[in-house]
């Protein structure tokens, strides 16, 4: 049979539908595909961390005086021609004698430990071989200081000041613990092998114990220069739970802090009768191991209540 036209007519229908269905079918599949592909976009980032904390400054302690010495010290000063001006500066042949002997002095009374027994006995030895030869220096230091003040007793009166002094820059505290190690070596020295000729050994040794002094003084030097460099940058703030601070600049706790550094004084521990004068020189010794600075942390001011 052949097609009717009712037939034909069905068939472009369906024909017009399945071409119309393709692209409807597309259409659902890429609309899924863009939604499964916003599903899928990856996370932002996450933030960056803070940065860190600021470092803070560790405040060191004030620089703390050489070997025990005490905050305030007058210390014997360099002259316009780099020479530090001592008590052993610019002597005559008999007064390099006789300090070599005060020194050697201070060194029997304040080097006391049983290691130390060759210095006293060296010391004995020295006064008994030169005995003449010291009672010569004596009498001419007395006459040039007589001649000097203007009178016997005027003369006599200068050189005890002067020998004080001497005896006091001897036995200044922080430099016996090194005086004590030259004078054993001087002493062993010394018993070895006596010398016969004491201007000579006088001016060989004498600068020996000196170095000592001046090594010292140095170092307390260097100190001043790196406490005031501490004082310019932290003092202000700081400054006041510092002892060696207070001490130097004053303020509320300056009792304190002058109490801590010693007051700057020596300490008197006996004294020494001259035999040929009979004067009585006081000597200024502490033992190197009792020797102390204190040290303190540094607080700020508002922790102090120094800035109320």
């Amino acid at each position: 049979m052949g097609t009717s036209v009712a037939d034909a007519e069905e068939e472009d229908l369906d024909s017009m539908l399945t071409v119309r269905r393709i692209p409807v079918r597309h259409a659902v599949t890429a609309m899924g595909l863009a939604v499964l592909t916003a599903c899928t976009t990856p996370a932002p980032p996450p933030p960056p961390p803070p940065p860190p904390p600021p470092v803070v400054e560790a405040i060191p302690y004030r620089p703390i005086p050489p070997i025990g010495s005490t905050y305030v010290m007058t210390i014997p000063p360099v002259g316009a021609d780099g020479v530090r001006q001592t008590v052993d500066t610019g002597l005559d042949d008999n007064e390099t004698i006789w300090h070599l002997r005060s020194v050697w002095n201070v060194a029997a009374l304040n080097c006391l430990g049983a290691q130390y027994q060759p210095i006293l006995d060296g010391y004995g030895a020295f006064l008994k071989k030169n005995s003449k030869k010291l009672t010569a220096v004596n009498a001419a230091l007395d006459k040039k200081y007589a001649s000097s003040a203007g009178s016997v007793s005027a003369g006599r009166k200068a050189r005890e000041v002067h020998m004080t002094q001497v005896y006091n820059y001897f036995a200044t505290p922080a430099a016996i613990g090194n005086i004590c190690n030259v004078a054993l070596a001087v002493a062993n020295e010394y018993v070895q092998a006596p010398p016969s000729d004491l201007s000579a050994f006088a001016a060989a040794t004498l600068p020996r114990f000196e170095a000592v002094y001046l090594d010292f003084f140095n170092a307390y030097d260097r100190y001043r220069a790196d406490s005031a460099a501490w004082d310019a940058r932290y003092g202000a703030q700081y400054g006041p739970s510092q002892p060696g601070y207070v001490a130097v600049h004053g303020g509320s706790q300056r009792t304190i802090g002058t109490v801590l550094a010693g007051n700057g004084k020596p300490v008197v521990v006996g004294d020494v009768v001259d035999p040929e004068t009979g004067a009585r020189i006081p000597v200024v010794g502490v033992p190197a191991s009792t020797a102390s600075t204190p040290v303190v942390q540094p607080v700020a001011k508002e922790q102090t209540g120094a800035g109320k």
